[in-house]
């Protein structure tokens, strides 16, 4: 192994992330030293992304130091380190700003909101302390959940408040006491992990030759792995640069459609909303996450966004190139037929029901239960996270259908999570392949998805899988159960995780 060949190309590697923590600097110094004070009365984080800067810098030099010189190509094993160390670095070097800037002082929880981000899977640690109105002293937070069997949780929130510099009065908590940079941060790390960081350095730095094409292999998902990059390697720059000015496009045109239909959209929550949107990220910068708008325009915009970032972005390299008949193809259609009918089910069960659990939630009209139903169907399907009603209340069938769709997810070669569309239609057809062998023997034929043929390779790939992703599904469920988590919200955080 070529250990001073990945030693350079990791020093290349952190000096584009220095460049890339210029941005949510810019951000936060704006904030600091532009914006009316009166605006922003929350922390600033400026000097936070500066020191993470400077540390990124550093390493960088270190890394290029040890492995200047060195003529060697990387090749299978070296990417996948590569892969696995940028991962990681990123991780560890993203969460310092939240450390810096004191909003999450214990290192474990910056990991977490990090690493939340750059996955894209959207869950926060972030939670007001709460103190007691006497002493002033923080003190535990108590949560009763109303489940079918209910539970009561106790545990210390996260993010200091911001309190009036002369009465000690709190003035904002929880999201609201977060800094703008440091929010527009973790929208940002969904954007950079959403099409994948491995992509975009291959599409700036062109050195990487022969073991770019690895990584991309390394970094791109779903079971259709080989065919796509097989197409999109020869030119494997251009072709990564031109999804990522797909995905920065996508990005512009959602923030210039919110801010059309909803001028009361401030435009930092409209870029913030963007960044989690294609991504498939669902971090908000409200506690409330979409609901927090109450717009139906918000919500259809932000839904459309979604389905466009859980599509396989290579069917829009080959749209620009005009071969939209690369739509026609059974992966697309199924995604499709699981958007409609995750709709459809969601819909119907929460359409003018009696909630038993909170006799002041009122009912869905049709109208309601289509808009509500549509956006939370579609949110789950993308692995997104967002959300624009409380659906803890919601009927056990919805809610059942949801944690479905979360775990079915969206195509391969998309910014969703999820198994992917690919694997659960290739399992689907060799399944029925399967039966159909044990009753007609003799009818031998190939194992087919559209006029693809499935090596016994990729079946038994995906079927490694789907039975890898059901046994962690278990085994984080009795963690979560012998750590005295309830069993339907183990279910659901595993789900969502």
């Amino acid at each position: 192994m070529y250990h001073r060949a990945i030693c350079r190309i990791l020093g290349f590697y952190l000096g584009l992330f220095a460049l890339i923590l210029l941005i949510p600097m810019g951000v936060s110094a704006y904030y600091q030293f532009f914006a009316n004070p009166l605006t922003h009365l929350q922390p600033h984080s400026t000097m936070a992304f500066v020191y993470t800067f400077l540390i990124t810098i550093a390493l960088s030099l270190v890394f290029h130091i040890i492995g200047r010189n060195t003529k060697h190509q990387i090749y299978k094993r070296e990417s996948i380190l590569l892969v696995i160390m940028i991962w990681m670095m990123t991780t560890v070097l993203g969460s310092l700003p939240f450390m810096f800037s004191k909003t999450l002082e214990n290192p474990i929880d910056a990991l977490f909101e990090t690493m939340s981000g750059l996955t894209t899977t959207g869950s926060s640690i972030i939670y007001p302390k709460k103190y007691n109105p006497e002493t002033k002293q923080e003190i535990p937070i108590t949560l009763s959940i109303p489940k079918l069997t209910p539970r009561t949780y106790e545990f210390y929130g996260t993010v200091s408040p911001v309190r009036n510099p002369v009465t000690g009065k709190i003035i904002l908590e929880g999201f609201d006491a977060v800094g703008r940079g440091i929010l527009f941060w973790r929208s940002f790390l969904q954007w950079i992990g959403g099409l994948g960081i491995i992509f975009l350095f291959i599409a700036i730095f062109p050195l990487l030759l022969i073991g770019g094409k690895f990584m991309a292999e390394a970094e791109m998902p779903g079971p259709y792995q080989c065919s796509y990059s097989s197409t999109l390697v020869p030119r494997l720059r251009e072709t990564m640069g031109l999804l990522w000015k797909i995905y920065v496009g996508f990005t512009v045109l959602q923030v210039l459609l919110l801010l059309g239909t909803n001028p009361k959209l401030p435009l930092f929550d409209a870029i913030t909303l963007s960044l989690s949107s294609i991504s498939t990220g669902g971090f908000s910068i409200h506690s409330s996450s979409i609901a927090f708008y109450n717009n139906p325009w918000t919500e259809s915009i932000v839904m459309i966004f979604m389905i466009l970032g859980a599509i396989n972005f290579t069917l829009y390299f080959y749209l620009l190139r005009g071969k939209i008949y690369k739509f026609y193809e059974p992966e697309f259609f199924f995604f499709i037929g699981t958007v409609i009918a995750g709709i459809a089910l969601v819909s119907w069960d929460i359409w003018d029901i009696h909630l038993p659990f909170a006799s002041y939630f009122p009912n869905y009209n049709f109208t309601e239960a289509i808009r509500y139903g549509s956006f939370q169907a579609i949110s789950a399907l993308t692995c997104t996270g967002f959300s624009s009603v409380n659906y803890d209340y919601w009927p056990f069938g919805a809610q059942a259908v949801l944690l479905i769709l979360m775990y079915i997810g969206g195509m391969s070669g998309s910014t969703t999570g999820g198994l992917k569309s690919a694997r659960h239609l290739i399992l689907f057809r060799t399944a029925r392949h399967k039966i159909e062998s044990l009753f007609r023997p003799d009818a031998v034929r190939c194992l087919k998805i559209g006029d693809r043929e499935v090596l016994q390779k990729t079946s038994l790939t995906a079927l490694i899988m789907f039975w890898l992703v059901i046994c962690f599904s278990v085994l984080g469920i009795v963690l979560l159960l012998l750590n005295g988590i309830g069993f339907e919200t183990a279910i659901g955080l595993i789900g969502c995780s």
